[in-house]
């Protein structure tokens, strides 16, 4: 499902960071869509007198230049995805955010 963010402050607030597939050993998650290392970014979202914090996952060529904690962003092709799985025998579901590429946006 596609996000609409163009009523929306995103702010980003982390550094990108490696998406590890497994913790333990450090195996890199890789993107299906592009075969390229995925990486975390937190950024706040704040729409309608509600902000959050939201974690979304970037394929590493969509990680744009100039990236600083604290810059509006913006994200191309961002969608939500719900997912479900079993994980110690119990049910887990979630909803995951993805996105083409972040870029920070320039200054107005």
């Amino acid at each position: 499902m596609p996000i609409d963010q163009s009523q929306a402050l995103v702010i980003l607030t982390s550094e990108p960071r490696p998406r590890f597939k497994d913790r333990d050993s450090q195996q890199p998650a890789i993107d299906r869509a592009t075969a390229t290392h995925l990486h975390l970014v937190d950024v706040m979202f704040a729409f309608n007198g509600r902000a959050e914090v939201i974690t979304v996952n970037v394929p590493e060529p969509g990680l744009g230049k100039g990236l600083k904690v604290g810059l509006p962003v913006a994200f191309t092709g961002l969608v939500a995805s719900a997912w479900e799985n079993e994980i110690n025998g119990k049910d887990r579901h979630g909803i995951s955010l993805r996105a083409d590429a972040i870029t920070a946006k320039a200054s107005a």
